[in-house]
């Protein structure tokens, strides 16, 4: 069998524990403000700002777990932990936002006044934080689809202050209230824009899809440049997490060669794949005229079928 191993490390959690906090202080001063202003784009902020926060525990609970060592009961370890993380995450934010959506309808039926003062403060306030918290955890957001959850949590939130500024400033200039609620629903709908993608590409990890920047044909065609190599059958391609890739396939041999043979083309191979393809783990099955499905992407459910008769 060709196996290989490329192992990257989680990010330092430092920024994490400082981000939580900032957002741990903002929430506070945000609930307080809107109870007081009767602001619901003030309070439905700081509802998102509280999302950030557990957002941001579950990412740094993760990032913990992700550098637990294997053991033979959980042979991959908690490999996957970020991207669940980033599942739960994304599906929040949406949640949310449909919270947000009816409380904005019940406010248009009846408009409630709005102080200004307090709203625009602290919404100025929640700008500068939630930018500062996008501004730490940019570098590791980049390379984990972990942090990239929860950072999308402290963008959207800082998009949502701008509005919540916006509607604060219309309130003291015009005396427009129902502008408030419309902010929210607008905020809302930007929340769930921002979040599908997430969730889909999260789910598509945990149902172990093909990574959407690889062409299996190439893949094969790569494979394929070996002039040892007769045949790739049985290809699967899955993410374990949002930075390690995994190949398994047969590979049909043309003649029977010395396994020091075997095992130098399979290497090749590996190496062709990490490069081209950045696939982090790999694993061949060599493989001399035996009898089976020859079809590139195989199907188990078939095959199951055909094993029960």
């Amino acid at each position: 069998m060709g196996h290989a191993h490329h192992h990257h490390h989680a990010p330092s959690g430092n920024r994490l524990g400082l981000t939580i906090a900032l957002n741990v202080v903002i929430t506070g001063a945000q609930v307080i403000g809107g109870l007081l202003s009767g602001s619901l784009s003030l309070l439905s902020d700081a509802l998102h700002n509280a999302s950030d926060v557990v957002a941001l525990i579950i990412s740094a609970i993760a990032e913990k777990l992700i550098t637990r060592t294997s053991t033979p009961e959980k042979t991959f370890g908690y490999r996957r932990a970020g991207v669940v993380a980033a599942t739960i995450n994304s599906v929040t934010l949406m949640a949310i936002a449909l919270l947000l959506i009816k409380e904005a309808v019940m406010r248009l039926i009846d408009p409630v006044p709005v102080s200004a003062g307090p709203v625009i403060l602290l919404a100025i306030l929640s700008i500068g934080v939630n930018g500062l918290c996008v501004l730490l955890l940019k570098d590791q957001a980049e390379g984990s689809l972990n942090i990239r959850s929860a950072s999308l949590h402290l963008f959207t939130d800082m998009m949502t202050s701008v509005a919540v500024l916006a509607g604060g400033i219309a309130v003291a200039l015009f005396g427009v209230n129902r502008l408030d609620p419309l902010l929210s629903m607008g905020i809302a709908l930007y929340l769930i824009y921002a979040s599908w993608a997430l969730v889909m590409q999260s789910l598509s990890v945990l149902m172990q899809f093909t990574p959407s920047h690889i062409d299996v044909s190439d893949v094969e065609k790569a494979m394929l440049e070996e002039k040892e190599i007769r045949n790739i059958h049985h290809l699967h391609i899955w993410q374990l997490s949002d930075k390690d890739i995994h190949l398994e396939a047969h590979v049909d041999f043309h003649e029977d060669l010395p396994l020091s043979s075997v095992g130098d083309t399979l290497k090749k191979i590996e190496e062709t794949l990490h490069h081209r393809f950045h696939i982090t783990h790999v694993l061949l099955q060599p493989e001399l005229e035996v009898c089976d499905d020859k079809e590139l992407i195989a199907d188990a459910t078939c095959r199951s079928k055909k094993h029960e008769h």
